[in-house]
């Protein structure tokens, strides 16, 4: 069950729609709704709030986010051509975002994180273990949203014990159905918390430096200066908001899809070799990252005539679920040979922390079907989807 649009018209020529990314919908709604529209559109105009650009032609959507030039990092809301917050490095543009990179490089390269294997292991392992034996649980809350975050608290250098409330500020920041906050006032005090506790903590590190990512990064320096409070605040965010929600997402993906397509986990259990291509497979075609960039230059793309200073809207499922790239892309396959997905993006923005993304999915996928064989999705459950970034809302499985 797809999404429908809206039709307001045209606008400059190109059909218009009452498109609102924010609503949620049935599961797999969305990525559905980007496969009908690809097939008519090349691009359409959004009519919400000031209105934005939306590309839905998949190989214009990778040109448009390796094209830094024209296409600029330094808005990535569709609906927030001007905004007040910075995220860095992901709202910098380069040069300045390439020096950012370049220090953060060693923290997230392949060997690093690498390194990391065995203690990510483990945490899978205890969490899987206090579930095994209970025969369901939901698991996004219990396990798929607890062991990337407990991961990440680590290598930054946070203390465990503050776990469920990052958990609820997460849901609040991130995860909010539109009409339980309208306005956006639980949104925003979660976001106010976030930012009070990363004041504390960056205050914590200038007096008492430690040997975690947060410490590090405060003797960083760009052109030959420090980098300042503020810029550390602005990186902090960042980390919180790549942190703590992408790879619970992607997780709950990968535990409905075994969940729904049995004759794929047991093939996976019989032969993990697979698991590999089902991680970037699943990657692939449950896409939920919808980002935006700021043109800063008139131009055209998917048939949209961009103004400087508009908003253009990339959503990365019609690039990874495009025919013309993929034999049957809407299929997990599990010998699939191409592997040029865009799941982490594309071009200078590409993803700083998909090596451990990419681990911690693999790890997730293997230690759980070595101890969890057999499971299904508890019936009469319903299964809906978060809007602006797809995940799962609930998954509750029984085994």
């Amino acid at each position: 069950m797809s999404i429908a649009l809206e039709p307001e018209g045209t606008y400059e020529g190109v059909p218009a729609y009452h498109f609102d990314n924010r609503l949620g919908g049935p599961v797999l709604s969305h990525q559905q709704r980007w496969d009908e529209i690809a097939r008519t559109h090349s691009g359409f105009r959004s009519t919400i709030a000031r209105g934005y650009w939306v590309v839905t032609d998949g190989r214009a959507v990778q040109e448009a986010l390796q094209d830094w030039r024209t296409f600029s990092n330094t808005s990535v809301t569709a609906l927030e051509p001007n905004p007040r917050f910075l995220w860095i490095p992901e709202m910098l543009d380069p040069p300045v975002h390439t020096k950012w990179r370049r220090l953060l490089g060693n923290d997230f390269s392949p060997k690093t994180i690498a390194a990391r294997e065995e203690e990510i292991r483990q945490v899978a392992i205890e969490l899987i273990d206090q579930l095994k034996d209970s025969g369901s649980a939901d698991v996004l809350d219990e396990f798929a949203r607890r062991f990337p975050t407990i991961i990440f608290m680590r290598l930054v250098g946070l203390p465990e014990a503050d776990l469920p409330i990052f958990l609820d500020w997460v849901h609040d920041m991130l995860h909010l159905p539109y009409d339980e906050d309208p306005e956006g006032t639980r949104q925003l005090a979660a976001m106010r918390a976030v930012s009070d506790y990363f004041d504390e903590q960056i205050a914590l590190r200038r007096a008492d430096p430690r040997d975690d990512l947060l410490s590090r990064a405060l003797d960083y320096e760009i052109d030959g200066e420090p980098i300042s409070d503020a810029d550390m605040h602005a990186f902090c965010i960042l980390l919180f908001q790549a942190g703590f929600d992408t790879v619970p997402i992607s997780i709950g993906w990968a535990l409905y899809h075994f969940a729904t397509h049995p004759e794929q986990r047991e093939a996976i259990i019989a032969d993990p070799s697979l698991i590999a291509t089902s991680v970037e497979e699943i990657l692939r075609v449950y896409s939920f990252v919808v980002p935006a960039r700021k043109a800063v230059q008139d131009t055209e793309i998917g048939g949209c005539p961009v103004k400087a200073g508009e908003m253009v809207m990339l959503p990365l499922a019609v690039t990874n679920r495009d025919p013309e790239r993929f034999e049957n892309p809407l299929e997990v396959d599990l010998h699939r040979t191409a592997t040029n997905h865009i799941a982490f993006g594309s071009g200078p923005h590409r993803c700083l922390g998909s090596h451990l993304a990419r681990l911690e999915l693999n790890v997730a996928v293997e230690e759980w079907h070595k101890r969890i064989l057999e499971y299904r999705i508890v019936a009469g459950q319903d299964l809906s989807q978060h809007g602006n970034m797809y995940g799962i809302q609930s998954l509750r499985l029984e085994w």
